[in-house]
């Protein structure tokens, strides 16, 4: 097996880090970027293999298993939270409510079975940005033609989502993104302080 690559010098540990301390904030941004529909898979495709990259600079500037398990647990969440807490955040704090008849139905084929993408219009006959509801708020064919409350979000950034979305306690949870954050860039310095104590022995 080849030998997984490691710094070979101090000043290459401080400029390893130095790019690693970057990553959090950009997987975090495109994290939220990913909560715009239009650009969702962009946004998760790009903010994977920020965190990949972030990940190996770690490995190679500190070898260390615990920092890295801990990079890839704070990682995951940096890539996987803000997007949603941003989404929920926008409908507590500015979504509209409004009427949608659901005009078609799309149908996927899931690990589970069939999974359904309601196509939504307003009843006001105004336009409506990322007009779908997701499997989980559509129940299939048979919602075809009816009408339901929907919030909307007037800028269109995000999805419209059911009017009876629970939103209580979103700004207790927007806090975990800093806290993300913070926990993430800890973990960058220290696989720093850990590199060069291999060679300065600090």
């Amino acid at each position: 097996m080849p030998r997984t690559a490691t710094a070979t010098s101090s000043r290459q540990v401080r400029r390893l880090t130095l790019m690693a301390f970057f990553g959090p904030p950009v997987i975090i941004g495109l994290s939220l970027l990913a909560a715009n529909p239009d650009v969702q898979t962009l946004g998760l495709i790009l903010g994977t293999f920020a965190l990949i990259a972030t990940l190996a600079l770690m490995i190679i500037a500190a070898p260390n298993g615990w920092l890295i398990l801990g990079g890839v647990i704070v990682g995951i969440a940096a890539l996987a939270g803000p997007g949603p807490v941003l989404q929920a955040e926008v409908m507590a704090h500015q979504g509209q409510r409004v009427e949608a008849r659901v005009t078609s139905v799309k149908t996927f084929q899931g690990k589970n079975g069939p999974e359904y993408t309601c196509l939504l219009e307003r009843v006001d006959g105004k336009p409506l940005r990322h007009a779908e509801l997701g499997d989980g708020f559509c129940d299939g064919p048979t919602e075809v033609g009816q009408t339901e409350d929907v919030l909307v979000d007037p800028h269109g950034w995000t999805a419209p989502e059911p009017a009876d979305t629970d939103y209580s306690g979103i700004d207790v949870a927007a806090w975990a993104v800093p806290v993300v954050l913070v926990l993430f860039e800890l973990l960058v310095w220290l696989s720093r302080r850990v590199g060069l104590r291999r060679f300065e022995g600090r």
